[in-house]
C-alpha cells in the first residue's frame, strides 16, 4: 500500500523519544529538514539515517529547501554557499549559453552535496516570475521576469539536480511572483484569469510538466476560484486535465498564515481539493499527532508515476573539482 500523503518535520538536531515513538507507528512519504535540524554534516547524516529507519515506510524520503541565496537550509559546516536564482537571470541577459551552463553546474553541485548526506528531494526550483512591484518574498528567488528565460533556466536547473541524484519540486503553481503579500504572514490575491496566467506565469510549469513533483501556492486567484489554490478543486483539475500532470501535488507548508484555519481543517480541505501530499514544517509533535489520521494514502496512479521517476533517475558522474572551479571563476561559489 502507498504511504500516507504527508511530509513530517522534527524539532531539533536529533529525534526526541516522543517523536520516535509517534513516528514508529506512522507511514509518511517523508521528512523535511531545516536549519534547526543542521549543526554539521556528520550530525546531519546520523539524523537522516535515523529518520529513514524510524517509520513503517522503509523507503521514506528526505526533503529540504535548498534553493541557494537566502533560502538555503544547509550552509557552511561542510556545505557550499550558493547564489540566488536571479544571479543566473542577470547573466542570461548578457550570455544565454553561459547562464544555462552555470545554472546546470550550480544545481548539479548542490544536488551532489545533498545526495552525499542522504537527501532525496529538493523543494526547488522556483518557477515563479520576477515582478518588481511585488512583495520580496519571491524577489531574487526567481530567475527572471521573462517566462521563456525562466523556462530555459529551470530546465537546466532541474537537469542538474537530477544528474546529481536529486528529484526537483516545481513551485509555486500557478504562480507566486506577482503576490503583493508574503503568504507566510497573510492571505494574498492575484487577479488574473487562466488565459492571462497561461501566457505568462504558467509557461515554465507547462514546459516542465513531465516532472513528478509540483507545489501549490497559498494564494487566491478569484478569476479561477474564490478558494485559495490549496483548497481549490478547480486548480487541481487544471493541473490534472489541462496540464496532464501525472505526478504528486504537494501543498506549501500548511502552518503558513495564508491559511487562516485550524491545522486539522487545512489538512482536510487540502486533501479534499486534490492535493496528494500535506507538507507540515513546524515540527510541533502535538499538531502532527492530530493531523496524521486525517491524511490519505497516496493515489496509486500518481505515486507510481513518482516512484518510476525516482527509479529511472540515476546520478551522472561529473568532475566535481572542474564544476567547482568554473562556478568559482565566475564568483558564484563560497565555501
Amino acid at each position: 500500500m502507498p504511504p500516507k500523503g504527508i511530509i513530517f518535520s522534527i524539532s531539533g538536531y536529533e529525534l526526541t523519544r516522543q517523536e520516535s515513538e509517534f513516528f514508529s507507528e506512522t507511514n509518511p512519504l517523508g521528512f523535511v529538514l531545516f536549519t534547526r535540524n543542521f549543526k554539521h554534516k556528520e550530525q546531519l547524516k546520523k539524523l537522516i539515517i535515523n529518520l529513514k529507519s524510524v517509520t513503517k515506510n522503509k523507503t521514506v524520503l528526505i526533503f529540504v529547501d535548498q534553493e541557494g541565496g537566502r533560502v538555503q537550509r544547509f550552509s557552511g559546516n561542510g556545505f557550499s554557499k550558493f547564489p540566488s536564482q536571479s544571479t543566473f537571470g542577470d547573466i542570461y541577459n548578457k550570455n544565454e549559453e553561459l547562464s544555462k551552463e552555470l545554472s546546470y553546474l550550480m544545481s548539479y553541485l548542490l544536488a551532489t552535496e545533498l545526495r552525499n548526506v542522504g537527501v532525496n528531494v529538493n523543494f526547488s526550483p522556483v518557477c515563479d516570475l520576477y515582478f518588481e512591484y511585488a512583495d520580496s518574498v519571491i524577489g531574487d528567488r526567481a530567475f527572471h521576469s521573462n517566462p521563456n528565460v525562466v523556462s530555459n533556466l529551470t530546465k537546466e536547473y532541474c537537469k542538474g539536480l537530477r544528474d546529481g541524484g536529486i528529484i526537483p519540486v516545481l513551485k509555486h503553481f500557478p504562480g507566486h511572483g506577482r503576490s503583493l503579500q508574503d503568504t507566510h504572514k497573510q492571505t494574498s490575491i492575484i487577479n488574473l484569469n487562466y488565459k492571462e496566467l497561461e501566457l505568462t506565469d504558467l509557461v515554465p510549469f507547462q514546459n516542465l510538466k513531465n516532472q513528478s513533483l509540483l507545489m501549490l501556492a497559498h494564494i487566491i486567484y478569484p478569476k479561477i476560484d474564490k478558494l485559495v489554490a490549496t483548497y481549490s478543486k478547480k486548480i487541481n483539475r487544471i493541473i490534472r486535465e489541462k496540464f496532464v500532470f501525472n505526478g504528486l501535488i504537494i501543498t506549501d507548508d500548511i502552518s503558513m498564515n495564508a491559511l487562516n484555519d485550524k491545522i486539522e481543517i487545512v489538512t482536510i480541505n487540502s486533501s479534499n481539493a486534490g492535493c496528494d501530499v500535506i507538507l507540515y514544517c513546524s515540527g510541533i509533535l502535538d499538531e502532527m499527532i492530530r493531523i496524521y489520521p486525517l491524511t490519505k494514502n497516496l493515489k496509486k496512479l500518481y505515486y507510481q508515476y513518482f516512484k518510476d521517476d525516482m527509479l529511472k533517475n540515476k546520478p551522472v558522474l561529473r568532475n566535481i573539482s572542474k564544476a567547482t572551479d568554473v562556478l568559482s571563476s565566475h564568483g558564484l561559489l563560497k565555501e
